[in-house]
């Protein structure tokens, strides 16, 4: 059993110290979250100086473990849940710390809080991939580079940071920094369980569950599963045994996922809809999908079972999350779904694979790019064939048949109409600025693949291109506003219908270039002469091609238009 009690931050800080298992997620809170948490805080200010405010709950396992800094001795607790909003608040304390006067007592207080007298114990210990950056934030208020930052938990953590900063210097306008310090030390309420039994611990997350507290899908899944395996071993070596192996299973779904940040709950529906409830229609919710895989857990090894299952399903959903250049065929899950299951196909190579995987992008993007399609499209034809795929069904053994399904998906998606419906002629930015990123930038890789032994593209502009948004990587040749005084006045009209409204062409794919944002911002509306200078600076092949003409009017809109769609037609035809 377990027995919830209330109190705030400065009584839970008193006596004991708190570490992240390496079986945890990793930090993972937006700055929606953050926003949240500040403005509760701003709120709280308004009210009386006796009044709490109640943050969240604590869930934590109290170890064996203790450690003696001269007359204070310490208890190290397991955070089993709320250790996002816990991190953030000690985020938070630190930038107060960093904020006080040199010689404050508060900030000397504040300072013992956060790490202990010894120099060394830290009051939160992460023990994970951010471990780095996390402990010398809370030792020596430094926060690293951008170019130190290799995982997206990083990049959570240094927002968290900033945006603490942010919110501290903001309160200093207006309120004393040392109320803040009290604010968060003395008005904040958390319930907080507290249990010795780690059999216990994997029961809370149900129990939040049933009380309509947020908890994410897969830390529930995570616990669920542990608590199956409680009991359904009889010797407690046996139970010891198979909770170690589940935690080092699960501390490699959490490290998978810290790449890129793969929503919780997909991972859980992706597995259950493929593996434990196939067949056709949408994938089941994240409730639905979680019981099915308790039901599963009926005998001893079983959930562990389920989380290798699971693990294999995070690593794939991360490649497919990870390939930015892929975003217009994977943001749609049901196709994603399918992805998985031809990534898990056995009795297929390496290069059967690889082919399968480009014509599946082939038809994905026809459907949902060029087509225009919405996410119900086809959602039954998707899953059903994900489902025979991974069963091994007699229809979806073979590369060919599994080739033939794939085909038979976009056959009432044929490329001839699918460039009619999205390039022909069409405003394509004016649709969807993503659509034309990517089918500038595989052109892009088509004409460096067409030089043979030059055929690479520059990693720097890649990634200046993919890591931004797309309407902020695209480039209007002739200008969306030219201006009624401009050089390029007149330019793009017919000669038989000068009236003919400009808003038609610049959005065509024959009128969009990719630029890094800085060379974009510059040319603008400058003459094409000047924007060619411009230009120059920028090595992808596209730019050379543009480059070419003297001048830019619709002619050479319409023959550039012309080349990409015939290059188009045999990239988005099945193979």
């Amino acid at each position: 059993m377990i027995d919830p009690r209330y109190g705030v931050l400065q009584a839970l800080f008193a006596d004991r110290v708190f570490r992240i298992p390496h079986y945890q997620r990793f930090y993972s809170w937006h700055s929606r979250q953050r926003e949240d948490l500040f403005g509760d805080l701003r709120t709280l200010a308004t009210r009386g100086e006796n009044q709490h405010h109640f943050m969240a709950t604590i869930v934590c396992h109290r170890t064996d473990e203790t450690t003696s800094i001269g007359a204070n001795q310490y208890r190290l607790y397991d955070v089993v849940d709320g250790q996002q909003r816990l991190t953030t608040l000690i985020i938070l304390l630190k930038c107060i710390e960093l904020a006080m006067p040199q010689d404050s007592e508060d900030r000397t207080d504040l300072a013992k809080i956060l790490v202990k007298r010894d120099g060394h114990l830290i009051l939160l210990q992460t023990n994970n991939i951010n471990e780095h950056i996390f402990n010398r934030f809370i030792r020596e208020g430094v926060i690293p580079h951008k170019a130190e930052l290799q995982f997206q938990s990083d990049v959570h953590l240094v927002n968290a940071i900033n945006e603490c900063k942010r919110f501290v210097r903001e309160w200093q306008k207006t309120n004393n920094i040392s109320a803040l310090m009290s604010l968060l030390l003395h008005r904040l309420g958390f319930v907080v369980y507290d249990t010795e039994d780690s059999r216990v611990v994997y029961t809370v997350f149900e129990v939040l569950n049933s009380r309509g507290l947020a908890v994410d899908w897969l830390d529930t899944t995570k616990s669920v599963l542990m608590g199956r395996s409680y009991e359904l071993c009889t010797s407690p070596a046996v139970v010891e045994a198979e909770i170690q192996g589940l935690q080092g299973i699960w501390s490699q779904i959490y490290r998978g996922i810290a790449k890129d940040s793969v929503p919780g709950d997909e991972i859980l529906r992706v597995t259950a809809r493929l593996y434990y409830g196939p067949g056709a229609g949408k994938p089941r919710s994240a409730e639905d999908s979680l019981e099915l895989l308790r039901r599963e857990c009926d005998a001893y090894g079983k959930p562990r079972a389920v989380s290798e299952r699971l693990l294999d399903v995070a690593r794939k959903l991360v490649q497919l999350h990870g390939r930015l250049d892929l975003r217009p065929v994977t943001e749609i899950l049901h196709a994603r779904l399918l992805a998985v299951s031809i990534m898990s196909a056995n009795g297929i190579n390496d290069n059967e694979r690889t082919k399968l995987l480009e014509q599946w992008a082939r038809v994905t993007f026809r459907i949902f790019g060029l087509y225009s399609k919405d996410s119900r499209t086809q959602v039954g034809n998707y899953v059903r064939m994900a489902a025979k795929i991974v069963t091994e069904d007699m229809e979806m053994r073979t590369y060919n048949q599994i080739m033939n399904g794939l085909q038979s998906l976009g056959s009432d998606f044929p490329i001839d109409k699918a460039l009619t419906e999205g390039l022909i002629q069409k405003d394509c930015y004016e649709k969807s600025p993503e659509m034309c990123r990517y089918v500038l930038w595989l052109y892009e890789e088509h004409l460096a693949e067409s030089l043979g032994s030059a055929a690479t593209v520059d990693e720097y502009v890649r990634n200046e291109i993919w890591g931004r948004r797309a309407s902020d990587s695209i480039e209007h040749i002739f200008p969306q506003n030219p201006g009624p005084a401009s050089a390029w006045k007149q330019q793009i009209s017919r000669g038989d219908s000068p009236d003919e409204p400009l808003s038609r062409h610049v959005g065509r794919i024959g009128n969009l270039i990719l630029l890094p944002t800085v060379i974009n911002q510059e040319a603008k509306t400058r003459p094409f002469k000047e924007k060619k200078e411009l230009y120059a600076k920028h090595n992808l092949r596209m730019i050379q091609e543009v480059c070419n003409s003297d001048v830019w009017t619709l002619e050479q809109i319409e023959v550039r238009e012309r080349k990409i769609v015939e290059w188009a037609r045999t990239q988005w035809c099945d193979i």
